[in-house]
């Protein structure tokens, strides 16, 4: 009885946060990564999370695109560049573009983020993901010290479908646990 009242007091947490937006101009927009292949081509819930990373770029919300996504166990696609040719067929130059090409978490992606941020001299940051996982990378990137804003993807067809009951938003609260356990936030 425990373990379900805390799964739906996370689930509850997140319910109110997934509509956060405090989208402003930053340093960098990381897009964070997700599987790259689905039964027919490219995985459009990751299509959905390039194309609002290219409007934010688009509308000058920053100069950088960081796309953050290592091997998947799947296919071994790399997330990272599967982005960048999507990005670069958008027009986005390839010079606006860096790419961290070895994140296989929310936890890796922002952390090695914040390297290649450290690196290029980089203070602000604006995270792009989907609703259900905002929160997430929320903490995460509160935890790891980051200046940042976050815009969700509200079009995605992993939000769409079924928002709160979808199987993304259901695994969420235990994805956030396991974060919690693990010392990752």
């Amino acid at each position: 009885m425990f373990l379900v009242l805390g799964y739906l007091g996370v689930a509850f947490y997140l319910g109110t946060q997934v509509n956060t937006d405090t989208r402003r101009q930053t340093d960098a927009i990381v897009v964070l990564g997700a599987r790259v292949n689905h039964k027919t081509g490219i995985n459009p819930c990751l299509k959905a999370r390039v194309n609002h990373g290219v409007k934010l770029w688009e509308n000058q919300y920053a100069p950088l695109l960081i796309m953050s996504g290592g091997n998947d166990l799947e296919d071994g696609a790399n997330e990272a560049e599967a982005m960048f040719k999507l990005a670069r067929q958008a027009d986005v130059p390839a010079s606006a573009v860096l790419r961290e090409r070895e994140a296989h978490s929310t936890y890796e992606n922002l952390l090695f983020t914040r390297k290649i941020m450290q690196q290029k001299g980089l203070k602000t940051l604006l995270i792009v993901t989907e609703n259900y996982h905002m929160p997430r990378a929320a903490l995460i990137a509160e935890e790891l010290g980051l200046n940042y804003a976050v815009s969700p993807v509200q079009d995605s067809p992993c939000w769409t479908r079924w928002t709160f009951l979808s199987r993304y938003f259901l695994r969420e609260p235990l994805a956030l646990i396991k974060n919690k356990i693990s010392g990752h936030w």
